[in-house]
Formats: C-alpha cells, sequence, structure tokens
C-alpha cells in the first residue's frame, strides 16, 4: 500500500498509544513517517520545506564569511533569547559588525522581519526605521521626526511578529533610548560598554593566533588566497594582534601583490615603529592601511584621501566626478590640486579608483554605494600630508543652491559629508568650508530638520566671528542664518538678538543693499512668531520690519521674487492682526508676482496659492478660495507624484476639504462637493464628521467684500 497522509491519520487513530512510543524514543514524526514508508518499501511522503527566510528584509546585505565566531555567534543567539537586547561592545576593527551581521543572517528564517540601519546618529536610526514603515504601508515624511520612527515601531509591535534590529555604530544609549523597538530583539554595536542598562552587553574579542589553524590564521590565510606557509601566516596574525579588520585589509594586500606573510610582517614591524600609541584606536589596523595605502595607484591615494574626509557611508565617484560640473566648480579649483582636477574630469579613473580600493579591503561595496570602514579613514587621515582642503573644495563646488526644490535630493545626498568633515575636529579653515556649512544649514532648515540646521549654522557663525571682522559681510549672514535656526527651534528671544545684530551690522557697512532688506525681512518673521505668542506691540514692529525691506527689495528686484517674499510675509502679519482681507490681497500680489517670474510647475507656487486661497477661506469667502486650493493640490500632487502623502499635499488636501465641506453647508451643490471631500478624506486619511465640524468654523459671506 502507498503510505498517504490519510492513512497516516488512520493509523495514528486506530493505533494512539504509537506516539507515546515515539516520543518515548524521541523520534520526530518526520522520521517516524520516513521510517515507516522504508519498512513497507512505498514511496516516501514528501518533507515539508525549510522555513522560509524573514519576509521583510531591509539594509541587510550578504557580507565576508566570518572565521571564529561561532562561539561568540551562538552566545549572542542565547543572549537574544533570554532578555532581547544585546550591545556589542569594543574599539574599531573588532569585528562587531561583521558579527551581527552573520547573526542576522543565519537567523534569517526565525523572524518575520530583520531590519539592519546604520545608527551613528538619531537621524540615521529614524531614517533606517521610515524604510521599515515603507513596508508596512506607513506614508514617510519628508523629514522624519522622533514621533515618526516611535510610530513604525509601534505598527512593528502591533504585528505581533517576532522582529529583529540591528543598529551600527551608535554612539550612545542616549542617542536611541526612545527607539528602542518593543517586544522585538536588538542588537547594538558601539564602541563603548558604559551606560547600557537592560543590556547583555558582549565584548566581541580578538581571533586567536596560538596555533597554526587557530581562527586568525585562517582568516589571513583566506583573504590573503594561500593556505599554506601556515607557521609565516600565524606570526603575521600575531603581529597583526588578531583584529579582523587588520587582518582583512593584510590578506587583500598579500593577495594582490603575491608576497610573503613573512616578507609583509617585516614591512608592518617598520610601520609601527612609527605609528604613535593612542587607545582610541589600534595601532595594527594603523599600520596594515598605511601599508595598503603606499601600494595604491597615484589615483587609488587621491581617492582614498578624500574618502577618508567624507562620511563613512555613501561614497561614491559622483562626490568627485559632479564637481567639474558644479555652479561653483570655477570658484573652488583653486583648492583642488591639478591632478585631482584631472581625476575628477575623468570619471573612467574614478571609477578604476574605486574598483581598485575595493579589491585592497580599503573600501566595501555595498548596492549603489561604497562605504569605508572608521578605522580604515581614522588611518588614512592620521597620514602626515594628509589635508582635507581637497575633499572641501570637491563638494562646495557640486553643492548646488537650496532654495529650488529640485536641487534637494543632491543636497540630502551631499550634507552627511559636510557634516562629516566638520565632526573630525580638522574642517580646514578655507571659504569652501564656510560655504558647505552655510548651504547645508540653509539646506536643513528648509526641509524643517531645525536641530540639524540650528548645529550647522552655530558652527558657521563660531568660524565667521573668530576669522572675519564684523564688516564681512559673512557675518552679518552667519548671524541671520543662526538667528533662523533658533527661531524654527522657538527660542525667540535668542533668535531677535542675533539677528538685530546682523541687521546693525547691515545698516552700518551696507546700507541699501539686498543684505540689508533680507535682515530686515527676518526680523519681521521673528515678531511675527512673537506676536502670535502674545508678545504686546510686537506685530506692529513686525509691519514696520516687512514695510522696510519691501521699499528696499521694490527699488532693487522691482517685481522680482524677493519682493514677493516679503508681501507673502506681510500678509501673515496681517493675518495674525485679524486683517483677513488685507492678507488675502498681500498673498494675492506676492502670488502674482510668484506667477510671472516662477516656472508653472515650481513647488514655490504651491505657498502662494495655498495661502492665498486659505486666507480668503478664513476672510468668509469660500467661493474665491476652491479654485486656488483645488490649483495649489494638483500642483502638489504632480510635483510629489513620489510622496503621495508629501505633508504638502495633505495641507493643502486638508483646506480643500474644509472649503468643499463649507460651501456644501451652504446649498451650493451639496451632493457633489461632499462627494468630492469625501473622497479626498479617503485618499489622506481625514475623518469627513470630524472635517464637517472643522468647517463649520469658518464664515461664508460671499459677497460681502471686508476692507482691511
Amino acid at each position: 500500500m502507498l503510505l498517504t497522509w490519510e492513512t497516516v491519520v488512520l493509523f495514528c487513530i486506530s493505533f494512539g498509544a504509537v506516539t507515546t512510543v515515539l516520543a518515548y524514543f524521541e523520534i520526530t514524526p518526520k522520521n517516524a513517517v520516513l521510517l515507516l514508508n522504508e519498512l513497507i518499501g512505498k514511496r516516501p511522503l514528501p518533507i515539508p520545506p525549510p522555513p522560509e527566510p524573514a519576509a521583510i528584509r531591509i539594509g541587510l546585505v550578504p557580507g565576508r564569511e566570518i572565521v571564529g565566531r561561532e562561539q561568540e555567534a551562538a552566545a549572542l543567539g542565547v543572549a537574544l533569547g533570554s532578555g532581547g537586547k544585546v550591545v556589542l561592545a569594543g574599539q574599531g576593527g573588532m569585528g562587531k559588525s561583521s558579527l551581527a551581521r552573520h547573526y542576522a543572517e543565519a537567523a534569517l528564517a526565525q523572524y518575520h522581519g530583520v531590519v539592519w540601519t546604520r545608527a551613528a546618529t538619531r537621524a540615521d536610526v529614524i531614517g533606517g526605521l521610515m524604510a521599515v514603515g515603507g513596508a508596512l504601508g506607513m506614508a514617510r515624511p519628508d523629514v522624519p521626526q522622533l514621533a515618526d520612527g516611535q510610530a513604525v515601531l509601534a505598527r512593528v509591535a502591533a504585528t505581533g511578529r517576532r522582529w529583529l534590529f540591528v543598529y551600527d555604530n551608535v554612539e550612545s544609549f542616549g542617542d536611541i533610548k526612545d527607539l528602542i523597538p518593543h517586544g522585538a530583539h536588538l542588537i547594538v554595536t558601539t564602541r563603548g560598554a558604559e551606560g547600557w542598562q537592560g543590556f547583555v552587553v558582549q565584548r566581541p574579542g580578538v581571533l586567536g593566533f596560538d596555533s597554526v589553524d587557530a581562527p586568525a590564521v585562517r582568516l589571513l590565510q583566506a583573504e590573503a588566497g594561500r593556505a599554506g606557509d601556515a607557521v609565516a601566516a600565524r606570526d603575521l596574525a600575531q603581529a597583526l594582534g588578531g583584529l579582523p579588520l587588520a587582518l582583512v585589509v593584510a590578506g587583500a594586500l598579500i593577495r594582490a601583490t603575491g608576497e610573503g606573510f613573512a616578507v609583509y610582517a617585516g614591512r608592518l614591524a617598520e610601520v609601527l615603529a612609527h605609528v604613535p600609541e593612542n587607545e582610541d584606536y589600534p595601532t595594527s589596523v594603523i599600520g596594515a592601511v598605511m601599508l595598503s595605502y603606499e601600494a595604491l595607484s597615484a589615483d587609488g591615494r587621491a581617492i582614498a584621501d578624500l574618502c577618508a574626509w567624507w562620511a563613512a557611508e555613501g561614497l561614491g565617484w559622483d562626490l568627485l566626478t559632479a564637481a567639474p560640473g558644479g555652479e561653483w566648480w570655477e570658484s573652488r579649483r583653486g583648492e583642488v590640486p591639478e591632478a585631482v582636477q584631472a581625476l575628477a574630469a575623468d570619471a573612467a579613473r574614478v571609477r578604476a579608483g574605486f574598483v581598485e580600493l575595493t579589491g585592497r579591503s580599503l573600501l566595501t561595496h555595498e548596492g549603489e554605494a561604497w562605504a569605508m570602514h572608521r578605522m580604515t579613514a581614522l588611518a588614512l587621515r592620521l597620514q602626515a600630508g594628509a589635508r582635507p582642503e581637497a575633499a572641501v573644495a570637491l563638494l562646495a563646488a557640486a553643492f548646488p543652491g537650496v532654495t529650488v526644490s529640485g536641487n534637494w535630493p543632491l543636497c540630502a545626498r551631499l550634507t552627511p559629508h559636510v557634516r562629516a568633515i566638520w565632526a573630525t575636529g580638522k574642517a580646514p579653515q578655507t571659504d569652501a568650508m564656510d560655504a558647505l556649512l552655510n548651504q547645508s544649514g540653509v539646506y536643513l532648515g528648509a526641509i524643517a530638520d531645525y536641530p540639524g540646521a540650528a548645529e550647522i549654522s552655530k558652527a558657521r557663525l563660531d568660524r565667521a566671528e573668530v576669522r572675519l571682522p564684523d564688516a564681512d559681510r559673512r557675518v552679518a549672514v552667519a548671524l541671520s542664518n543662526h538667528g533662523s535656526s533658533l527661531r524654527q527651534l522657538g527660542d525667540l528671544a535668542g533668535a531677535r538678538v542675533l539677528v538685530e545684530r546682523a541687521l546693525a551690522l547691515n545698516v552700518a557697512h551696507r546700507p541699501g543693499s539686498a543684505d540689508l532688506a533680507d535682515t530686515h525681512d527676518m526680523l519681521g518673521r521673528v515678531l511675527l512668531d512673537q506676536g502670535r505668542a502674545g508678545l504686546a506691540g510686537a506685530l506692529v514692529l513686525a509691519v514696520r520690519q516687512n514695510q522696510q525691506a519691501l521699499v528696499v527689495r521694490r527699488r532693487l528686484f522691482g517685481r522680482g521674487e524677493p519682493v514677493a517674499q516679503t508681501l507673502n510675509n506681510l500678509g501673515a502679519v496681517r493675518s495674525a492682526q485679524g486683517r483677513g482681507a488685507a492678507a488675502a490681497r498681500l498673498y494675492g500680489a506676492s502670488l502674482r508676482i510668484f506667477r510671472a517670474v516662477l516656472p508653472p510647475r515650481d513647488a514655490r507656487l504651491g505657498y502662494g496659492l495655498l495661502n492665498t486661497g486659505s486666507t480668503w477661506l478664513k476672510a468668509g469667502r469660500a467661493d474665491t478660495a476652491e479654485p486656488l486650493l483645488r490649483e495649489a493640490l494638483a500642483l502638489w500632487q504632480g510635483v510629489y507624484a513620489g510622496q503621495p502623502q508629501h505633508r504638502n499635499t495633505r495641507n493643502a488636501a486638508s483646506w480643500l476639504v474644509s472649503c468643499l465641506l463649507r460651501r456644501a453647508a451652504a446649498g451650493e451643490n451639496r451632493g457633489l462637493r461632499e462627494m468630492q471631500a469625501r473622497q479626498l478624506c479617503d485618499r489622506y486619511g481625514f475623518d469627513f464628521e470630524e472635517c464637517k465640524v472643522i468647517a463649520m468654523q469658518f464664515p461664508y459671506a460671499p459677497e460681502a467684500v471686508k476692507e482691511g
């Protein structure tokens, strides 16, 4: 007879005692079926396939196979099973990330979701969590904030499934304390082991090198591509201290040059004799990197020098090749050595250099980007001749203007590298560095990353006040920009002090200039916010500042975009004063200029449309507001087609829903407008009944003309 699942079920029903026997002898059901089929000589039943890997896999890319970490990987699994949270702590080059990656890859089948994110900053973690939210169908905000990351973690917990998170390269517990996934397993890699209460702390050790088949020796031989000469390999592994990064870099060079382990060990000893001792880095890693650097081609060395100053992740050849085509190239190329200029102009040479560095294990290649280990970058920066001026100038040449939203993707690409250079503490005292801090700070403010903008603008101001005399316009610009950042963070008093200082400098040194108009306008914004917060007299002062800005800008720009911006700001003050019709007219005048000077699909047009339309709605003119709000929504739906839940689009939709429902309540084509409002509510996740209540808060007098 053919043993099928049905016959097995009947057999078990008839002979229930068999299960007891199987349990006693620890025979699994699958093995029992195979045994029975073997006994009766029939075709065995199909064996269920192994468990599928994680359904959701984010950020985890395959790494090189690790050697000699079996016991540590097993201990990591046990610790996760008992407490759910493990810290892998230790100095750079120890293989913490490799161990975490090895466990995550080996345990894929145990989890519904496996998430790997770099975590050098809180923003890194939040950004990584946004990818998880996308996989779970959540909208991605333009500038993710802490609450957005926490919302993703709440959604993960609500799945009721097993998840594994890896936060790689965390600085301290404070950076992630409010971003701990609840009910999930979490691995953190970090340099410091202190302050991790509630976590199991593991310290991956160096690889053993006490015998010719010890893990460090096997790793070195594997990377070098040679199995023999085990005694010399053991001696070299000992000289390298068993540090995985040093072994990998050394092995890559030996593979490339064909030299023996003993020859490499002799050269290493010469280099290590001159490496300064420092507890922040292992000298063997420094020595291995320096030997590899010396063996690179001239192009390879030039690219390594540059990458050492940029952010560890997100490297790519475009960081060089984009500079000669950048709008600031002619003004920055003087700070770039001629050899590097020629290299940046030859994409084929740049690509070949990146391939060479990857072959020497000085870079790793993941997807569309390259990365450099932080210890490798540190070793390269320790060289006597390493200077960051060229790395800064190349970024400055490529960094675009920040007022055009179409440039923001490139700004987002370059800003982490600006911040990385600043974080080294060795940023050069050059105009290019000042320009980078200014541009990246303004960009961060434009995308509403106000803490980041404040950090960068403060750095720029500190440098300006040390390097430049008060008469230099860059001092006033730095004061105004940092004041703007403080305003966005809610420190209105601090913002006002800085902007008033900037205004005084411009009055003294640049009367009648665009800079003077800019600071009048910025001070008007600060005073507007103070007036909204209840400071007596602030709104009157804000009007005066905006009017003074308007006089200068009209003289300088006629009906240009700066004039439209001041009219827009003055409209905001009139709205705060309760003069809705006057505000609407100012917004309308601003919008007319925007239409005349901006491209038809420019995102900035949406602000003019929304401000004008929403103000008319608040003034009781929903009939006038509706076409403007419809246009704003359609514009932003097109501009942000890739982000259907963009905050600007949602904001325009919300105002349009109120407008439609207010006109519907007045009996103006009620059925159609209510249907359109309901469709928008469904599309953007608004509560329809709540929107109806909000809409009725607006007056509606279509024939009224209110003087402001």
